[in-house]
C-alpha cells in the first residue's frame, strides 16, 4: 500500500504539469488567433487601431474588439463629429458652420453695397460713421473725466464731461449730417481745411465747417447743401463705389521724361482729390529742369526745393537725370500728397528721407536705389524760413506773393528762385479787383496783357528781393495760355536791390491806338503827362485818351547767354519738345530774326581795353551777354487795315530790318512783333506792302473812267426816253 502510495504521489505532479502545458497551449493558440483577427480588422479600418493600448489589463481583448467595432460604427455615422473632436472644438458641428457660411455668402449678395462700406469703413474720417453710438464710442475713448470733442478743434470747443458732450455731437454734428448707404458723413470743425485753395484768403489758424466725402474722400466745405449736391452729382455719374481710403484708390502709371508717377484718376480735378497731375504743364517741367541743369555747371551740389510737389514728378526727374549734382527735397502739406510721393520715390528707386515737423528725427528706407530724395511735409513757408536752398520752386494753386518773402528770405547768394503762376484770371486782367488786390497794380485788357503779366510779377518779386536786401537779375519769362513762369538770379546787396527796384516804374497806355509809353523817372509832377507818348491822339480826341498802368517791371526779361546755355542742355538732354521755344525766346531776347540766328553767341575780341572791361565786372556777369530788347510787342492782325491784305509775318519783319529798326517775333502772341519802331512807321509800312482785297477790288472798280462813262451814257438815254 505505501508503494502504491508513492507511486500515486510521484505519478500526480507529472499530470498536473502536462494539464499546465496544455492549458498554456490553447491559451497561445487563443492568443494567436485574436491576434490574427485583430490584424484583420485593422486592415479594414487602418485609422482606428490604436484606440486603446495593450496594457491596461482591465478589459479583454474580446470587449476591446467589440468596444472598437462600435466606436468604428458611431464615427461613421457621425464624421464631422469626428472631426471636431480631433480639433478641439467640439462646440459646434461642421454642418452647422457650413449652413452659417451658405447664409452669409446669401447675405453678401443680397447687399454688396453694405458689404463694400463695411470694408471701406476703418480707411474713412472720423467723421463718417454709421450710428450715433459709433461717435458715442469714439468720444469714450479719451481719458479723464472731461472729454474733449473728436470733431473740434480745442479751441472751439472745450473738454467738458461726458453727458455735455453727447449731447454736443447730437445737436452739433448729427443733426446736420449727410446720409448715404447707411452712412453719415457729419459736419467736421478740424483743420482738415488749412492751408488749401479753397481757403488761401483765411488765417492760418482759423478753421471753418466741412464734410468728407464718402465715395471720393474730397473735402466739401461751408454749407450741407453742397454736399447733397456733391453726392447727387457722383450718383448722376454712377460713381457709387465707396473708395475704402484715398491711399487704397486704383492708381494708374504715368510716364514723362523717363520718369513713372503714379497718380489717382481724377487728379486732374483738385477738389476732387489731395494730389494734382497736370500733363499740360510739362513745358513748364522742362523749361525748370534745363534751367537748374545750367545751375549745376556752376557750383555742385545743390539743394532743390519743391516746394508744392503733389505728385512729386518734377523733383524725380531733377534726382534721376542729374544725379548726386543735386539734393533734393520734396514737400507737400497734403498727408495723401506725401504718401503718393513715397510711393512714386519707390517706384523710380529713389531712396527716401522721411523728416517730420514734429520731431527731428529721419527715417531711411534703404533698398538698392539710384538716388536719394528728401521728403517732407511742412508748410512751405515754415520750411523755407528755417532752411537755406539753391534752387527753390514755387508753384502754388494760384497767386504766389504769399510765399515769396519766404523764399527769398534764406535762398543763397547766386541761387535762383523759379516762380510758376497760375491765376491767369487776375494776371490777364480778366478780374481786375484781384489784381490790385495780390499784387497792388492797376491794369486792363491790352494786346500785350501777356508780357504786361510777366511784368507785374516781375515788380512783386523785386519788392519781395529787396525786403530781403537782395536784387535779381531775370534769366528767363515766359507766358503761355495755362501759366506764367519767371526765373531769376538772386544777388545779395542792398545796392543790388535798389537797382532793382529803380527798374519798377509807370506805364502810359494809350486807348485809342493802342501805344505805349514808360513814365520817366522823377518825383517831380509833369503838367501834360500826354505829351511822352510817341502818338498824338491826344491832340485830334481831347479828353482823358490814356491810362496810367502799374507799377510794374521795365527791365529786360530775358538774358541771352543763359537761353543758349538752356538750347544746349535741352539738346545734350534730348528734350526736344522745347527746342522751338528756347530758340523764339533767344531771337526775342536779341531781337533779331529766326533766319539771323545762330547756335554759336558772338566772339568778342579779346582787346586791353575789353580785357580792363571784363576784369572790372562781376563775376557772375563775364559770360552773360545781355541785348536789351523793345518792351512790349504789337499784334498785327489788331492794326490791320480795312480792305487790305496783310502781306506774311516774315515779310513784314524783313520790311521793318530793312527800314532799319529791330526786329523779331515774340512767344507771347504768334501775329505779335517785337520791335523799336513807332506804331504810326508801322502801320506805314503794312498799308505800303498791303494787297487790296477781292471785295475792295470790286468795289473799286466802279470808280474808274470807263464805269464814269457808262454811268453818264445810261443817264442820258433814260432822259431822252423821259422827255418823249
Amino acid at each position: 500500500m505505501m508503494e502504491n502510495l508513492k507511486e500515486e504521489s510521484i505519478l500526480e505532479p507529472e499530470a498536473t504539469a502536462k494539464c499546465n502545458l496544455l492549458q498554456r497551449e490553447t491559451s497561445l493558440n487563443d492568443e494567436l488567433c485574436n491576434q490574427e483577427m485583430d490584424t484583420q480588422v485593422e486592415e479594414q479600418q487602418p485609422t482606428k487601431h490604436f484606440l486603446k493600448q495593450a496594457g491596461a489589463g482591465e478589459t479583454s481583448l474580446h470587449e476591446e474588439l467589440l468596444n472598437q467595432e462600435m466606436d468604428t460604427q458611431g464615427e461613421k455615422q457621425k464624421p464631422s463629429k469626428h472631426l471636431l473632436e480631433q480639433e478641439g472644438t467640439g462646440e459646434t458641428s461642421l454642418h452647422e458652420k457650413l449652413c452659417n457660411q451658405e447664409m452669409d455668402t446669401q447675405d453678401e449678395d443680397q447687399k454688396p453695397t453694405k458689404r463694400k462700406l463695411e470694408q471701406a469703413g476703418a480707411g474713412k474720417h472720423k467723421s463718417i460713421q454709421k450710428k450715433l453710438s459709433h461717435l458715442e464710442d469714439l468720444a469714450n475713448q479719451a481719458d479723464g473725466l472731461k472729454k474733449p470733442c473728436p470733431l473740434c478743434p480745442e479751441d472751439l470747443f472745450k473738454s467738458c464731461p461726458i453727458t455735455k458732450l453727447l449731447r454736443h455731437l447730437q445737436n452739433f454734428h448729427w443733426k446736420v449730417s449727410v446720409e448715404f448707404e447707411e452712412y453719415r458723413m457729419c459736419i467736421c470743425y478740424l483743420p482738415c481745411l488749412q492751408n488749401t485753395a479753397q481757403n488761401e484768403n483765411e488765417l492760418p489758424n482759423k478753421t471753418s465747417a466741412h464734410y468728407h466725402c464718402i465715395i471720393c474722400s474730397a473735402t466739401v466745405a461751408r454749407r450741407r447743401t453742397e454736399m447733397l449736391r456733391h453726392i447727387k452729382c457722383h450718383v448722376e455719374k454712377g460713381e457709387t463705389q465707396v473708395m475704402p481710403s484715398v491711399f487704397s484708390r486704383p492708381q494708374k502709371i504715368l510716364h514723362e521724361s523717363n520718369t513713372e508717377v503714379q497718380v489717382l484718376p481724377n487728379c486732374n480735378t483738385p477738389q476732387q482729390s489731395g494730389t494734382f497731375f497736370n500733363p499740360i504743364m510739362k513745358t513748364n517741367r522742362q523749361l525748370i529742369f534745363c534751367a537748374l541743369a545750367v545751375l549745376t555747371e556752376e557750383r555742385q551740389p545743390l539743394e532743390c526745393l519743391d516746394a508744392f510737389s503733389a505728385t512729386g514728378i518734377m523733383g524725380l526727374q531733377w534726382a534721376k537725370h542729374l544725379g548726386n549734382s543735386v539734393k533734393v527735397t520734396l514737400n507737400d502739406i497734403s498727408d495723401s500728397s506725401t504718401a503718393i510721393i513715397r510711393e512714386n520715390c519707390q517706384l523710380n528707386k529713389m531712396k527716401v528721407l522721411m523728416k517730420s515737423e514734429e520731431k527731428s528725427e529721419v527715417v531711411v528706407i534703404e533698398e538698392k536705389f539710384v538716388n536719394t530724395v528728401e521728403v517732407t511735409q511742412m508748410d512751405a513757408n515754415v520750411l523755407m524760413h528755417t532752411r537755406s536752398f539753391d534752387f527753390i520752386h514755387l508753384d502754388p494753386f494760384g497767386t504766389s506773393v504769399n510765399y515769396l518773402d519766404a523764399a527769398f528770405r534764406n535762398i543763397r547768394n547766386q541761387g535762383i528762385v523759379s516762380v510758376t503762376s497760375t491765376d491767369t484770371g487776375s494776371l490777364y486782367a480778366k478780374t481786375v479787383h484781384v489784381t490790385k488786390r495780390y499784387y497792388g497794380c492797376n491794369i486792363i485788357r491790352t494786346e500785350y496783357f501777356k508780357e504786361l503779366a510777366v511784368r507785374i510779377v516781375l515788380a512783386a518779386i523785386a519788392r519781395a528781393a529787396a525786403r530781403c536786401n537782395k536784387g535779381i537779375d531775370v534769366l528767363l519769362s515766359v507766358a503761355l495760355e495755362h501759366f506764367v513762369l519767371v526765373i531769376v538770379r538772386v544777388l545779395r546787396g542792398p545796392s543790388l536791390a535798389d537797382e532793382s527796384l529803380k527798374m519798377i516804374s509807370n506805364l502810359i497806355h494809350c486807348h485809342w491806338c493802342e501805344e505805349r509809353i514808360f513814365q520817366k523817372e522823377g518825383t517831380m509832377l509833369e503838367e501834360n503827362p500826354y505829351k511822352q507818348l510817341p502818338c498824338d491822339c491826344h491832340e485830334s480826341m481831347p479828353g482823358r485818351s490814356a491810362a496810367l498802368l502799374g507799377p510794374m517791371w521795365s527791365g529786360s526779361l530775358f538774358n541771352t547767354s543763359f537761353l543758349r546755355r538752356m538750347l544746349y542742355k535741352a539738346t545734350s538732354q534730348d528734350i526736344v519738345e522745347i527746342h522751338t521755344l528756347l530758340k523764339t525766346l533767344i531771337c526775342e531776347s536779341e531781337c533779331i530774326t529766326v533766319k539771323q540766328f545762330s547756335v554759336h553767341p558772338i566772339q568778342y575780341s579779346q582787346g586791353k581795353r575789353k580785357r580792363q572791361h571784363m576784369n572790372m565786372v562781376p563775376k557772375r556777369l563775364k559770360n552773360d551777354t545781355r541785348a536789351e530788347h523793345p518792351p512790349f510787342y504789337y499784334s498785327i492782325h489788331r492794326h490791320a487795315i480795312g480792305g487790305l491784305n496783310l502781306p506774311k509775318l516774315n515779310k513784314i519783319l524783313q520790311y521793318l530790318s530793312e527800314a532799319g529798326f529791330l526786329v523779331s517775333r515774340t512767344h507771347f502772341d504768334p501775329t505779335g512783333i517785337r520791335t523799336n519802331a513807332p506804331l504810326a512807321t508801322i502801320k506805314a509800312i503794312l498799308e505800303k506792302n498791303s494787297s487790296l482785297s477781292h471785295t475792295s477790288q470790286s468795289s473799286s472798280c466802279k470808280d474808274t473812267p470807263e464805269a464814269i462813262t457808262e454811268e453818264s451814257l445810261t443817264e442820258e438815254m433814260a432822259s431822252v426816253s423821259d422827255v418823249k
